[in-house]
This record gives structure tokens, sequence and C-alpha cells, in this order.
């Protein structure tokens, strides 16, 4: 399983989701193509590799969000902790059930953060706002069959051996001419 282009890719999903997409118009403002790859995370990769991935990406959003410190970490590997848990049951890999978890991840995972806030503050816990919720629902699912497509590929591409392969390639005709 390739960690270091993943862990890339959510450096690079987390700077556009910070930066560029809060300049978009209207409900483009709200896609969240970060909250799938760690869906796609905690799905295909090993228990070890994944909680490793999802704990660094927590740590970055700790840092971007600047909420409480460890808030993101746990949450992530609360879900983590539920996904794998659910895949014994499940067939998550077919493609008719990866909208509707990640629509309820994406759920447990804000009713998890809202709690946790309103726990640790009090006086800063504010009301969830639904709407906002409904139209990021709305965004994931939309996005999320395209992503899944895009990180199998990515996954597909950046196998051990393929990687090794970029990096060594071999040398075609006479050298010592």
């Amino acid at each position: 399983m390739p960690c270091p282009p993943f862990f890339l890719l959510a450096v690079l999903l987390l700077i556009l989701q910070t930066a560029f997409f809060p300049l978009l118009p209207g409900w483009l403002a709200y896609l969240d193509p970060l909250f799938v790859l760690l869906v796609f995370i905690a799905i295909r990769f090993d228990p070890f590799r994944a909680a490793l991935m999802v704990t660094l990406i927590g740590m970055l959003l700790d840092i971007f969000s600047g909420i409480f410190s460890g808030l993101h970490p746990l949450t992530f590997l609360c879900l983590l902790l539920l996904i794998k848990t659910i895949s014994h049951l499940l067939a998550l890999v077919e493609s008719i059930h990866q909208v509707p978890l990640v629509l309820a991840s994406y759920i447990f995972v804000t009713t998890f953060s809202y709690g946790a806030i309103s726990t640790l503050s009090p006086e800063a816990a504010t009301s969830i706002p639904w709407q906002q919720i409904i139209i990021r629902l709305f965004m994931l699912a939309i996005i999320t069959m395209p992503l899944f497509s895009f990180f199998d590929l990515v996954m597909t591409k950046f196998t051990p051996k393929k990687a090794l392969q970029i990096l060594i390639r071999p040398q075609r005709g006479n050298r010592f001419r």
C-alpha cells in the first residue's frame, strides 16, 4: 500500500480545501474531498497504515483549524475503528456501499466533533448548522464515486513494485559507446 503518494495527495487536498475552495461561488465552497480520502484510506489500507495515515492527516487538520489539539486525530481514529468494524459485516469495496458509507461517516464525524467541542468548552458551543451539513452531504454524494475511482487509479499506479520501476529505470542500449 503506497502511503507517501496518499499523504502528499492529502496535503494537496487540504491546501485546496482551505485556500481555494472557500473562494468558489455557492455550493462549490462546501466541497470536502479530503474526507472522501479519509474514508478511502480507512476502507482500502490495512489497519496499521490506515491508523498512521489518519493520525497524520488529523494532526495536519488540527494545525489548520486551530481548535482543540488532538480532536481531529481522535475523531478520525474513532471513524477508522468504526469503518473497520463495519467492514467485517459488509463488502465495503463494492461501489454501491461507498456513497452511503461516506455520508454516514460524515454525520458521525460531525456529531462527534460537535459533541466533543460542546463538552470541552461549553461557552464556545454553538448549534449545529444543519443547512451547511445537508449541503456538504449533497456535495459528498456527488463527488464520492469519481474520487474513489481516482484514488483507486492512484493506488494501482503507485504500487511498491511500480514505484520502484519509476525510480530505477532500466538503461536501454549500449551505454559504453
